[in-house]
């Protein structure tokens, strides 16, 4: 796991948005039909606010005056190029606030808090996205299209809130995936199959994975073309093994 639950929002140096800005864009936002609102407003120079939302509250720290939040690691770069990635940047964090983080990591949370997120990219002269968890970066609009996409009920997005990396074997493995399940997968790739397929195979696991929990014993389903999958837990519990059919 790479970093604490939330997003953070990245900004060119001395661009980050102020408390008063993000106060206004809510009230705009509220006049358009959505539900968040500020519920806790420290002295402006404290640099964060505590905003409510579906019942949730959250944190966003670092705005401006106050100093910016921690600037993540970029583990995983989607959509950015390497100039951007590697430019000055600030970073406002949006957070589970302290009496839902123990839950951070519950789909109802981590779905408003991405709704949210989302809703501030959208509007903010963001750079980039990090989902904190995988140290995975974003291109904004690649950000906000997944979210929304995953929020309507299209599929999780497990390159963007995971990352899958190539492994020795030819198959390839996540990253941050332990966040929400507490194991991490690794899928062999059949002899015959291109990379994107393997990818695209992976994705579809991790979609079931996230929705229905950590794997407890071994489960076969069927994959692409009907395509036998055999879901091995490791020995420690920690990691899902995917064997493929012949």
């Amino acid at each position: 796991m790479q970093g604490r639950a939330g997003i953070s929002l990245l900004f060119a140096a001395g661009s980050r948005p102020t408390v008063g800005d993000i106060e206004t864009l809510l009230d705009v936002q509220a006049s358009a039909g959505q539900t968040a609102r500020i519920s806790h407003r420290p002295e402006d120079e404290h640099g964060w606010l505590e905003l409510l939302a579906s019942g949730l509250t959250f944190d966003l720290r670092g705005l401006a005056p106050g100093r910016a939040a921690p600037l993540p690691d970029a583990s995983h770069v989607y959509g950015l190029s390497v100039d951007q990635s590697a430019t000055e940047l600030e970073a406002v964090a949006l957070l589970p606030g302290p009496h839902i983080a123990g839950g951070a990591a519950l789909l109802p949370v981590v779905r408003t808090l991405l709704r949210l997120g989302a809703s501030l990219a959208m509007e903010l002269p963001v750079t980039a996205v990090c989902w904190n968890p995988a140290g995975a970066w974003m291109d904004p609009k690649y950000f906000t299209r997944i979210m929304f996409s995953w929020l309507s009920g299209g599929p999780f997005p497990a390159l963007g809130l995971t990352a899958l990396l190539p492994h020795a074997d030819g198959g390839v493995r996540s990253a941050g995936l332990d966040f929400f399940i507490g194991q991490e997968l690794h899928l062999g790739r059949r002899d015959s199959e291109e990379g994107p397929d393997t990818l695209k195979i992976a994705g579809r696991i991790i979609d079931r994975l996230v929705a229905h929990g950590p794997l407890q014993r071994a489960e076969t389903f069927a994959g692409a073309d009907g395509e036998l999958l055999l879901a091995e837990p490791s020995a420690d519990g920690r990691r899902i093994m995917v064997t493929r059919s012949a």
